[in-house]
């Protein structure tokens, strides 16, 4: 186990092998400019269970049945777990750092549209996907000097049991995953903060649907709602790999929609929003892979599945 209460094959949908801790320290320990090869020697020498490659393999082929995809399905499944396994030795120092690295674990190019929403006296909200370096994002935001509130809506047994401890010198509060409704809402009407949090996930009471992938896809509506019920801004925005480097790529705030079509007004601002996750899925489909696979192996626990097709027996159990 690690230090936030999961396991490293948890955290990792079965992606990365089950290391030793002596062998996560050794491999933490190697200088940044050798990790990747040292990444990639761990990986081949514990090749990816066969179960969970067919699920990974079904599931691209789900995903991308008309998308062309931008490499050879091998390369893509070897890039995530490279990915995977680099997020995860990084994360800790990444959670734990304080505001001397600033710019080390999260490269900002330009963060003018969260200026301009903070500018009215309002909290902002900054929604991510659970895609490529997203769990640096709420600590990076607050090594900038941002008051930060990340609420994580994934499920209880995909969430540590304990929250990480903000770095020294960062304003950075974890709301309560539970009863998320009172603590939400009175940070959203008290002293202005970034909120960041998930919005392709499940968690909540109410959800909101949309295409993602050409497939019907569902994600819990709270973003959405809070956002609209209490006229905070709300921008998108994704952590990408790349190079090395983990850069914060910040689109347009959403359009929040708001005809008092209730359930529809959430669906046309989901809708908004999962055409964005597309984009970026298809640009970078290793970083949204491990996602993807998770949500497919956890659908008989989620609140909702992700897609509306996932509880299908398939052709081949039809045919049987």
């Amino acid at each position: 186990m690690n230090d936030n209460g999961l396991s490293w094959s948890q955290r990792s949908s079965g992606l990365v092998p089950a290391l030793s801790g002596s062998a996560l320290q050794l491999l933490s320990a190697v200088p940044s400019g050798m990790r990747q090869r040292a990444v990639g020697w761990s990986l081949s020498a514990a090749p990816l269970a066969r179960s969970i490659e067919s699920e990974l393999v079904n599931e691209v082929s789900r995903c991308w049945a008309d998308i062309p995809l931008p490499r050879s399905l091998p390369e893509i499944i070897d890039d995530a777990r490279r990915l995977q396994l680099t997020l995860l030795l990084e994360q800790p120092s990444a959670l734990a750092d304080g505001p001397e690295t600033t710019g080390l674990h999260l490269e900002v190019q330009s963060l003018q549209p969260l200026e301009r929403m903070l500018e009215g006296g309002r909290s902002a909200l900054v929604v991510t996907p659970t895609f490529g370096a997203w769990q640096v994002i709420a600590p990076g935001l607050a090594r900038r000097g941002y008051a930060v509130a990340f609420l994580d809506l994934r499920p209880p047994a995909a969430r540590p049991s304990r929250p990480q401890p903000p770095g020294p010198g960062l304003d950075l509060l974890t709301l309560p995953s539970r009863g998320l409704a009172r603590s939400l809402v009175q940070c959203a009407k008290g002293a202005p903060r970034v909120i960041v949090m998930q919005g392709d996930e499940g968690c909540g009471s109410r959800w909101a649907n949309g295409t993602l992938l050409g497939r019907s896809a569902s994600v819990g509506s709270t973003p959405f709602e809070l956002a609209r019920r209490y006229d905070l801004g709300l921008l998108p925005v994704f952590a990408v790999r790349q190079n090395g480097l983990n850069r914060l790529r910040v689109e347009a705030p959403l359009k929040i929609s708001d005809t008092g079509r209730g359930d529809g007004d959430l669906d046309t601002t989901a809708g908004r929003w999962l055409k964005l996750v597309d984009r970026y899925a298809r640009r970078h489909p290793e970083q949204y892979l491990p996602f993807l696979l998770d949500r497919r192996l956890r659908r008989m626990d989620d609140p909702l599945p992700l897609f509306a097709d996932a509880l299908d027996p398939g052709p081949q159990a039809a045919e049987r």
